[in-house]
C-alpha cells in the first residue's frame, strides 16, 4: 500500500530591502557643518578682536587725558572745567560701551543667520540620505 506523503506548505519570508545609504551625502554634510562652525568662530574671534582694540583705544586715551590733567596747575582749573572733563569721561565711556554692544549684536546676527541657513541646507540634505 502506498501512502500518500503530504508536504508542508512552503513559507517564504518577506524580501526586506535595506534602504540606500548615502555616505558621500553624509560627508558632505558634516564638512559643509565643520565648515559654518569655523566660519561662525572667525566672526567671533573678528568680534573679539575689534573689541579689545576699541578698549584698548579708550584705556590709553584716558591714561593720556590723565597725563595731561597731572601736568597742568590743577588749582587754576575752575570746577566748571573739572564738570565738563568728567561729562566728557563719562561720554566716551558710554559712546565706548554703545559701539562693543553695536558690534557684539552684529556679530550675533551674522552668526545667527549663518546658522540658520546651515540647519535649513542640513534639513533639506538629511532628505537625500536615504534616497
Amino acid at each position: 500500500m502506498a501512502t500518500a506523503t503530504k508536504t508542508a506548505p512552503k513559507f517564504e519570508m518577506p524580501k526586506f530591502e535595506m534602504p540606500k545609504f548615502n555616505f558621500d551625502a553624509v560627508v558632505a554634510m558634516h564638512k559643509a557643518n565643520v565648515d559654518t562652525m569655523v566660519e561662525a568662530q572667525g566672526i567671533w574671534m573678528q568680534t573679539a578682536e575689534a573689541i579689545a582694540k576699541l578698549q584698548y583705544g579708550w584705556v590709553e586715551e584716558s591714561f593720556k587725558q590723565g597725563e595731561a590733567m597731572l601736568k597742568g596747575d590743577v588749582t587754576k582749573k575752575k570746577p566748571e572745567e573739572f564738570i565738563a572733563d568728567a561729562k566728557a569721561a563719562a561720554d566716551k565711556v558710554m559712546a565706548v560701551a554703545k559701539e562693543q554692544t553695536d558690534l557684539g549684536m552684529k556679530a550675533q546676527k551674522q552668526v545667527a543667520d549663518l546658522v540658520t541657513k546651515r540647519v535649513n541646507a542640513n534639513i533639506e540634505d538629511a532628505k537625500s540620505l536615504a534616497a
